[in-house]
């Protein structure tokens, strides 16, 4: 493991890695320090008073769990305080597969909403998509619980069935969802296909950067090229993210110079640039990149990369916009407990940060931009998942994905491809 394991996604987790804490803080000095020993005597104050006259004698466990969360919080919605339950259930992702759902779930200080769903889930197949908000579970109101809570409660033994009381973002009304669990499996790449056999057009799915996620895409596009293909279409609508490092290898597959990514922070260990290297790039075939307000994180770092040498043309809606990467110590508080805060900000090629921190002009803007309905983008997740077909049931047209497959015709007519 590297000493430092940076994520472009909150979505999967990271084990122990002591760099930063066991080396890399500043020094608290003058008057620093006499705010730090302040702030320190107001808890223990607080603390003192409520074990002497809180009504209930308070478990100080729990009472200091939530000065961490608190203080983690105050910092901004990707900073969070793991207890030892917490990181254990945290933890179970780094496996691949869990008991659940299938939702990715965001923390917007005022509620929990859904930022993804995977495909062939129960989740997918209840209906529900990025966007929706949660506002109980089980009968359990989600007001201030944070997303690792709301994990907790969703997860179960597969078979046991959790309703989730869902504002739906298609109709802005609550309503009850009761999902059956099950075993959740991700997969990386899907959806491989040459889908224009005349002009030679590809197209390959990914889900999620997870590890291996490379040379999954890679292995795809192989396969392709090997019966002809001369464009491409990298599908990364609703991709939430995941693995940084993936993310720039993924990149580096179809840029021979220039910097993927560049990342900045207070500590020398969180700036970098990432250059691209000419071993292994493909060859320099027309492209296309479908995004959406899903693709979000290390989707971004792809997609704006692409965008801004011209390697690629964007297709779809604007972008999440996260431009931050997260660091995830595990070990360092001594009792199984663990947290994770922003270690820097990460920025495209030209300089772009696309965090919606930096206002309106937070995520990408795609260069074809085709919005669809939510109707259209429930129909387009019952496409990509084996939702049988009613009959009478009219048939599914991806508009985002047809406009991407006529800019890629385009661009091999003008490259003599026609």
């Amino acid at each position: 493991m590297k000493a430092l394991q940076w994520f472009g996604g909150w979505i999967v987790p990271v084990g122990a890695t002591a760099a930063i804490v066991l080396g890399a803080w500043h020094p608290i000095l003058g008057g620093e320090r006499g705010d730090v020993e302040k702030q320190e005597k107001k808890l223990r104050t607080i603390h003192e008073i409520l074990r002497a006259g809180y009504v209930e004698e308070p478990d100080t466990a729990k009472l200091y769990d939530g000065a961490a969360r608190g203080m983690l919080s105050s910092l901004d919605r990707h900073c969070q305080y793991f207890d030892p339950d917490e990181m254990k259930e945290f933890e179970m992702d780094t496996e691949g597969h869990y008991g659940g759902i299938g939702v990715q779930i965001e923390f917007m200080i005022e509620f929990l909403e859904i930022s993804g769903v995977f495909e062939d889930t129960p989740a997918f197949k209840a209906g529900l998509v990025a966007g929706d908000r949660i506002l109980s579970i089980n009968g359990t109101t989600t007001e201030h619980m944070n997303s690792n809570e709301a994990a907790r409660h969703i997860r179960g033994v597969p078979g046991t069935v959790v309703t989730l009381n869902v504002l739906r973002r298609a109709t802005g009304k609550p309503e009850d969802v009761p999902i059956t669990r099950a075993e959740i499996v991700i997969p990386s790449v899907k959806g491989t296909a040459i889908i224009d056999a005349k002009h030679g057009i590809g197209y390959v799915r990914l889900l999620q950067f997870q590890e291996e996620s490379c040379a999954k895409l890679k292995a795809a596009i192989d396969g392709m090229m090997a019966k002809g293909l001369k464009g491409l279409i990298l599908d990364l609508r609703f991709n939430g993210g995941g693995l940084l490092d993936q993310s720039e290898k993924i990149a580096d597959l179809f840029l021979a110079k220039g910097v993927i990514v560049e990342t900045k922070g207070r500590l020398e260990e969180a700036n970098s640039r990432v250059e691209a290297t000419k071993d292994g790039t493909y060859p320099d075939f027309p492209m296309v990149v479908l995004v959406n307000d899903g693709s979000a994180s290390a989707s971004e770092i792809v997609a704006g990369a692409l965008q801004d040498h011209k390697r690629a043309v964007l297709v779809g809606s604007k972008t999440y916009g996260k431009g931050s990467v997260q660091q995830y110590l595990k070990g360092e508080l001594g009792d199984g407990s663990g947290f994770k805060f922003t270690i820097a900000r990460y920025f495209t090629p030209n300089g772009r940060w696309i965090d919606r921190k930096a206002g309106k002009d937070f995520g990408l803007e795609p260069d074809f931009v085709v919005d669809l309905t939510e109707k259209e983008t429930l129909a387009l997740m019952a496409s990509w998942g084996d939702a049988k077909k009613k009959e009478g049931d009219e048939a599914f047209v991806d508009r985002q994905l047809e406009k991407a497959t006529e800019v890629v015709r385009t661009l091999l007519w003008k490259e003599g491809g026609k």
